[in-house]
């Protein structure tokens, strides 16, 4: 290839014109290898785009890919399969497209739609309600739609991003169906490579199941080899302005289990690394942010600037509450919470359960039953600048409990029982866990109240306690507006899906199981298909473990393999879980 010198002045020193020839000489060549970087770059940037049956004919006219409106996941699965093997993008254009099976996204690729309010994928099996995203392949980002009905995202994988999406359980008909996944977003441990993962402005919004779940497959054989992998672990999770909203309604109202809260984030999984920032649990059927406490691995789980508020109002259960959890933040291990926020929830708004080494800094809690709710085997707890608020009970309530460290407490209000605005020692009057508070502190300003601000029980505790004429206002974080499902979008024009009636489909017995829609993509390398599509699941998913365990969001229904027993954990750790309610633990 010959390359043109630009023509010089009349005049010009050659000696000039030699040193800028030799310059422009390697000015081109550095430029003529930059535009072969970039067009390498493009092609490995392949992009293939999938139209719905009801895009624009603008959107049709560049896509390779067209659906039918029936059975779609084929042609996005197909779509997948276009893609050369160092990854590419499949993009969806506007509309709805109309799933009844597993979707695939393939290794080192992006699924992406042309956002929330304009792409949506509606999920529909009249027989088996499992149909999830599958992600079991690395370097997966997902971007911008709204998957409703019986739609979820199963992910077991590494380095996987979740970002701008919306997953609801209410159908594009306006009907709520039945779950069949254990979460809208749902990481499931069964490998030695899981983690890497994050979401970012992702909701779940009006789901018969958690808004997300996080688990792992811990069950064994008779002979009592490990049906998962070595490891339990997930590692490296972040929840960005993400947001869990009415999440659960009860075995009778479709979901399946009573067990649904916001943000389950460790059920029987292990945890390394945890950050959750700006995130909303609201009006959730259980707790708004639940971690399982006891003898599960948990390590640097940081929350900041997060708010739950009004979980459990809509579960009937009744003071006592010994038997549910219902709270704000059920958190126990290893973890500090910064400027988190607690409203309105109808047990306690912070509640520690066989909690270790955990730090509240700035934290406060608005009219729950309860603020602070320290119990049952804790140890090592430091409240620093906290505040309850208009508690209908006591502000702050501990037993069982070592080194609790209680550090300009202010409480507002409390209503009280017992003659106390705090209580230490009290726990339903149950002797294995009705234990005393020992070699703890407590630094207490009190308002409103004319109740003695603390009993005092235990042993080796110091207290400064003191009376406030006057209120003080905490400092709080902006608030955080709960989200609303994007409407259906039509072309040319934006229709709403009222969702308020809305009907609800509900089913407390499994569903029957079939052969699940077979597609044209590639399984050969998921080692999920012949547990997963090729056994399939009830309507709970992941329902309950049965056998020895029952652990009611854990375990594997359909695959009718014996559960290890927990009791032998219990044992070992000699702490509080022996019989705390909220779900059959079969200690």
């Amino acid at each position: 290839m010959r390359i043109l010198q630009p023509a010089l002045p009349v005049g010009f020193p050659i000696r000039e014109v030699e040193r800028m020839r030799g310059k422009w000489g390697i000015e081109v060549i550095i430029g003529a290898l930059l535009v072969l970087c970039l067009i390498q770059s493009v092609a490995a940037t392949a992009t293939v785009v999938v139209a719905a049956a009801d895009a624009s004919q603008t959107s049709k006219e560049t896509a390779q890919v067209f659906c039918d409106g029936v059975d779609d996941q084929i042609e996005i699965n197909n779509a997948f399969n276009m893609l050369p093997a160092e990854g590419g993008i499949v993009q969806l254009t506007e509309g709805t497209f109309h799933s009844s099976g597993w979707i695939y996204p393939t290794a080192n690729s992006q699924f992406l739609g042309a956002g929330e309010d304009k792409t949506t994928i509606d999920v529909y099996n009249a027989v088996d309600p499992y149909q999830p995203i599958h992600i079991y392949q690395d370097n997966v980002l997902v971007k911008g739609f709204t998957l409703r009905g019986e739609g979820f995202f199963l992910i077991r994988t590494n380095h996987v991003t979740l970002q701008d999406i919306t997953a609801t359980s209410i159908g594009a008909n306006g009907i709520r169906y039945p779950s069949g996944g254990n979460g809208m977003f749902f990481i499931w441990v069964d490998n030695d490579h899981t983690g890497e993962i994050t979401f970012q402005n992702c909701k779940a919004i009006d789901c018969n199941t958690h808004g997300f779940n996080m688990n792992a497959n811990r069950s064994t054989m008779q002979d009592g080899t490990r049906v998962g992998s070595g490891s339990y672990a997930i590692s490296n999770l972040k929840f960005i302005n993400c947001q869990a909203v009415r999440c659960g309604f009860g075995v009778p109202d479709g979901s399946s289990s009573e067990f649904a809260t916001g943000f389950d984030i460790q059920e029987d999984n292990d945890l390394q690394n945890v950050e959750m920032d700006n995130c909303l649990a609201e009006d959730n059927w259980e707790n708004g942010f639940h971690f399982e406490p006891g003898y599960l691995n948990t390590k640097n789980v940081v929350l900041n600037n997060c708010v739950s508020r009004n979980n459990g109002q809509r579960n009937p259960a009744q003071a006592p509450y010994h038997d549910v959890f219902v709270s704000g933040y059920y958190i126990h291990r290893n973890a500090i919470l910064n400027n988190c926020i607690s409203v309105n929830n109808k047990n306690a708004g912070f509640f520690v359960h066989d909690g270790l080494n955990t730090t509240f800094n700035n934290c406060v809690d608005q009219g729950s039953t309860y603020g602070f709710k320290i119990v049952k085997g804790c140890a090592d707890i430091t409240l620093n600048n906290c505040q309850a608020r208009n508690d209908k009970g006591w502000a702050l309530w501990s037993a069982f409990t070592k080194n609790l460290q209680v550090k300009n407490f202010f409480q507002a209000n409390a209503a009280g029982e017992s003659g106390y605005q705090d209580n230490l020692g009290y726990y339903y009057s149950q002797p294995q866990y009705e234990l005393p508070v020992e070699g703890s502190s407590f630094d207490i300003t009190a308002y409103g109240s004319s109740l003695p601000i603390i009993n005092k029980d235990g042993s080796g505790n110091t207290y400064s306690l003191k009376t406030a004429s006057a209120d003080q206002l905490p400092t709080m974080p902006a608030d955080i507006i709960a989200a609303t499902v994007p409407p259906v979008y039509v072309t040319g024009s934006v229709v709403a899906v009222s969702t308020t009636p809305v009907t609800i489909v509900a089913t407390t017995t499994p569903v029957a199981t079939a052969t699940p829609v077979v597609t044209q993509v590639s399984t050969s390398s998921d080692p999920w298909s012949s547990i997963g599509k090729g056994t399939g699941f009830s309507s709970g998913g992941f329902g309950t473990f049965g056998g020895a365990s029952a652990f009611q969001s854990g375990g594997l229904n359909k695959l009718q393999v014996t559960t290890s027993t927990s009791s032998f954990r219990a044992t070992a750790i000699g702490s509080s879980w022996g019989g705390f309610g909220g779900r059959s633990y079969a200690f």
